[in-house]
């Protein structure tokens, strides 16, 4: 598979890095064994990408998120479905260097009067957090109360409790590792989010619950399906690794009337943005616990070894999220 590329032209810009931040996709690609899918010719990592664009001098996010602009889907606003779907960090050069090319329109100028643009490395996940409460779930009811449970307490998972709960659900995050639940609790002090006890949710306690943490093993999944009462939903944010089979009968997910669905990415459909939307809902959650912990551990951009070494998942004090930086 040969990586594409872009051309230096009055349709791209170059964009300076400052941030980019390394993503759970990354890692398993990166220092993995497990991934068990082909990767392209060349790669250059890198989809959260934070800078300067060099034409503007303005401070730009990065949407990793190139689509043919030609096809039903794009001009539906579909992005996230295009068939030729080019995506920056991955079919295209990625920000884990110095500078990255991109299309115009992918260099996101932040929110105007913004505070310290670092926050802003998080407008990826967030914005899969957007897409997946938007487009995955109906909205909770304005009396009375839905419980969401959130299964993967990661960057993805949190980010997801957070929209959720603005949202107006009652979210109830879990995680598989019970050292983590004190931590959890101070990231999102200031927040409605309950963060459950091990061992996790209890079975069909919640009208819908996402599985944030697919990965290489279908038991996030499965206990899902667990959790979720009769008739729910289940949302799996973005996808499984290749190999990732699902070892249950569907005989009782079709028996309960469960309503299980894909959440791939984000959008700009229906008079949305979710990659703009994610800039703003950053801006106005800049100084929030959750967001200035998730950002707090920093590398520089030579020491890509280290970052990677400290996410190792037998790591004592794993960090949630690893920046890397070019800015002194």
């Amino acid at each position: 598979m040969r990586r594409a590329a872009l051309p230096a032209d009055t349709g791209t810009a170059d964009v300076r890095v400052r941030f980019s931040a390394l993503c759970g996709s990354d890692t398993s690609k990166l220092c993995s064994d497990s991934w068990g899918g082909p990767i392209p010719e060349g790669w250059v990592p890198g989809h959260e990408v934070v800078g300067i664009d060099d034409t503007t001098g303005n401070w730009v996010a990065v949407n990793p998120l190139v689509g043919c602009d030609a096809c039903a889907e794009c001009v539906l606003g579909r992005i996230h479905l295009c068939p030729g779907l080019r995506r920056i960090g991955w079919d295209l050069p990625g920000g884990l260097a110095e500078s990255v090319r991109v299309p115009v329109r992918n260099a996101v100028p932040l929110p105007a009067g913004a505070p310290d643009p670092v926050v802003f490395v998080l407008a990826d996940p967030v914005a899969v957090a957007l897409h997946g409460v938007r487009c995955g779930l109906q909205a909770p009811p304005s009396s009375g109360t839905s419980r969401l449970g959130v299964i993967g307490a990661g960057t993805l998972g949190i980010c997801t409790a957070v929209v959720a709960a603005r949202a107006g659900w009652d979210v109830l995050l879990t995680t598989r590792r019970p050292d983590h639940e004190a931590r959890l609790r101070t990231l999102l002090a200031g927040t409605s989010v309950t963060v459950c006890p091990a061992p996790g949710l209890p079975a069909g306690a919640c009208d819908a619950v996402v599985d944030a943490a697919s990965g290489h093993s279908p038991a996030p999944l499965l206990q899902a399906l667990e959790a979720v009462r009769e008739g729910g939903t289940v949302l799996v944010q973005n996808a499984y690794a290749p190999q990732v089979q699902l070892p249950t009968p569907v005989r009782e997910v079709f028996r309960r009337s469960l309503t299980v669905r894909g959440s791939y990415s984000y959008c700009r459909a229906n008079d949305c943005d979710d990659f703009r939307d994610a800039l703003h809902l950053l801006d106005q959650d800049a100084d929030s616990a959750w967001a200035t912990a998730l950002i707090s551990t920093r590398y520089p951009l030579a020491w890509l070894p280290d970052a990677l070494d400290a996410l190792r998942p037998d790591a004592a004090r794993r960090p949630l999220k690893v920046l890397l930086t070019s800015r002194s």
